[in-house]
């Protein structure tokens, strides 16, 4: 091999090292202590704002949450549930293997008919797997609802090869529907007052304070106006909170109707 074949590969080599190292330079500058070493920027956009004249903004995402959990609330489910909806996911998901008529035959599952309210198991002619033995209470909406959501998690063993219905909705829909054919249905669950009556609440006296705020008070006036503010917020909460007691009977009536 002649010296300029040496040199070919001399000059390659030296290549391949300098590319090595601008690429171990950038990573440096990019991913190097400075900020996930020694953690001394709070936040990946300061670290973009001291090292670059220009960045876009990244939102922030955390590895917590501190939302609420969520609170499920089967009789706001209910209240507004479409009882056509839940026929048809009826007539698309159990059809096949239950009848709903009074007088229906039994299936590969029971007859449905009057089932909301009704024990457990107790459908005459059915030959049950011995799984809703195992479990609590009677057919009420809580009880139903937690069945059809997942079958096999509710009655461990059941021989009902169904996955469940996982939408909220349409589940409630489908209780809908069930109770239409049930004459002795018990009364749907009404929907959760304490938060509304929180959430009211807390908008009457936001109200009320941007009356203070909006109010200018000078010397004697003060207590009357502040005297005359309270009895209305207090007036207000009475009003909201009874406005929100009778609310679940109207939800009822309005189901039955």
């Amino acid at each position: 091999m002649g010296e300029l074949g040496l040199n070919k590969i001399f000059g390659g080599l030296l290549a391949v090292f300098l590319v090595v190292m601008g690429l171990r330079e950038v990573s440096s500058m990019v991913f190097g202590s400075s900020y996930h070493g020694h953690h001394e920027y709070e936040s990946l956009n300061e670290w973009a704002e001291k090292n670059f004249a220009y960045f876009v903004e990244m939102a922030e995402t955390s590895g917590s949450s501190d939302e609420e959990e969520e609170v499920y609330d089967l009789g706001l489910l209910l209240a507004g549930a479409d009882i056509s909806v839940g026929e048809r996911s009826f007539n698309a998901q159990c059809k096949t293997c239950h009848t709903i008529e009074q007088g229906g035959n039994n299936g590969t599952g029971p007859n449905l008919y009057n089932i909301m309210g009704g024990a457990k198991g107790q459908v005459a002619g059915f030959g049950y797997s011995g799984a809703l033995d195992r479990t609590e209470g009677t057919w009420s909406y809580e009880n139903m609802d937690n069945w059809l959501r997942a079958p096999s998690q509710y009655a461990t063993g059941t021989s009902m090869a169904f996955a469940g219905l996982r939408r909220d909705p349409q589940r409630a829909s489908v209780l809908a529907y069930l109770a239409s054919y049930s004459p002795d249905a018990p009364e749907a669950p009404a929907p959760l007052p304490a938060e509304a009556a929180e959430t009211v609440t807390d908008e009457v006296v936001e109200a009320g304070a941007e009356v203070l705020e909006d109010t200018p008070i000078v010397g004697e006036d003060a207590t009357g106006i502040i005297e005359e503010a309270t009895e209305t917020i207090d007036a207000n909460i009475e009003a909201a909170e009874d406005a929100i007691e009778s609310a679940p009977e109207d939800v009822i009536d309005a189901i039955e109707n």
